[in-house]
């Protein structure tokens, strides 16, 4: 690839994120690199792109109108490539996917099998409970929970995750296991919410605050404070099934009806999957750990 075109990219990641050190990172790169790469742009374009300060980069005027023509030219060469890349071979190279934790933990144990069919296949799974922003974080995919409303997106659902009341067997010992959910109140309830906002669990199409001593916002840290005996959690049955089978978690209340999770994949809308991509959502379909959706994905 020629040098403008690799200083050019740099230069739409500095328009994405304004931070010579947080974009040196992402590529591998000396800080002193990027800066050259921006002044290979400026000189180029006979343009003031950035007005530089000790502490930060503001994109001037120019720089808007350069982004437009800059990301057009980067896509038109991503369009080539996935045109001619079938005829060098099978999918392959770096994806990119933004996974929720619980999820991304069942495809991570299971991209084993991928990789087995395209070698060629690279994966930067960016892992976290909380929706990121796919053109910033340049994903090529993301789990997205419940409605999305962004037309931005693609949308293709995957299907509905079915969760589940689970606890450690010592705590229901010592604490009773509840006959109604009217019963939790008299339980800790593991709560799993961001800020300030209540964890709300609806259960027999009543909702009621889940309210304990212990609250996280990581799907994760969830499942360690159930599995340390700290009271009653609301996880997707996909993370806690082999610790219900190996005697580490018990169900509560299984007869009750908990509203699953609608889960979809997105991928940004202003260009068309690659193959490596195209290759990866079919396999976020095929194992998916939940019920399928009907309805067929949008276009």
């Amino acid at each position: 690839m020629s040098d403008l075109l690799i200083a050019l990219r740099t230069f739409v990641r500095l328009c994405e994120k304004p931070n010579f050190s947080r974009v040196a990172r992402e590529l591998h790169a000396s800080h002193t690199t990027i800066a050259r790469r921006l002044d290979q742009v400026e000189a180029h374009f006979g343009a003031v792109l950035f007005h530089r300060t000790t502490r930060r980069l503001i994109a001037t005027p120019e720089a808007d109108r350069l982004l437009v023509h800059a990301r057009a030219m980067l896509d038109a060469l991503e369009g080539a490539e996935r045109d001619f890349g079938p005829v060098r071979g099978e999918p392959g190279g770096l994806v990119r996917i933004g996974f929720t934790t619980a999820l991304g933990l069942h495809y991570v144990e299971r991209l084993g099998e991928l990789t087995a069919r395209y070698p060629a296949l690279q994966f930067d799974c960016a892992m976290t409970d909380w929706q990121r922003d796919m053109v910033e974080d340049r994903l090529d995919l993301a789990l997205r929970v419940g409605p999305v409303g962004d037309d931005r997106l693609v949308v293709h659902p995957l299907g509905r995750l079915p969760r589940l009341l689970v606890a450690q067997p010592a705590y229901l010992a010592a604490r009773g296991m509840p006959a109604s959910a009217e019963d939790l109140s008299a339980h800790q309830c593991i709560a799993y919410a961001y800020g300030d906002v209540p964890a709300r669990w609806t259960i027999d199409g009543r909702e009621r605050v889940a309210v304990g001593a212990f609250r996280s916002d990581s799907s994760e840290a969830v499942h360690r404070a159930a599995l340390s005996g700290l009271g009653i959690a609301l996880l997707p049955a996909v993370r806690v099934r082999d610790d219900i089978a190996a005697g580490r978690l018990a169900p509560v209340l299984p007869d009750s009806h908990i509203a699953p999770l609608d889960i979809a994949a997105v991928h940004p809308s202003h260009k068309s999957l690659a193959p490596k991509a195209r290759v990866v959502l079919d396999f976020l379909k095929a194992k998916f750990p939940g019920e399928p959706i009907s309805y067929p994905p949008q276009m």
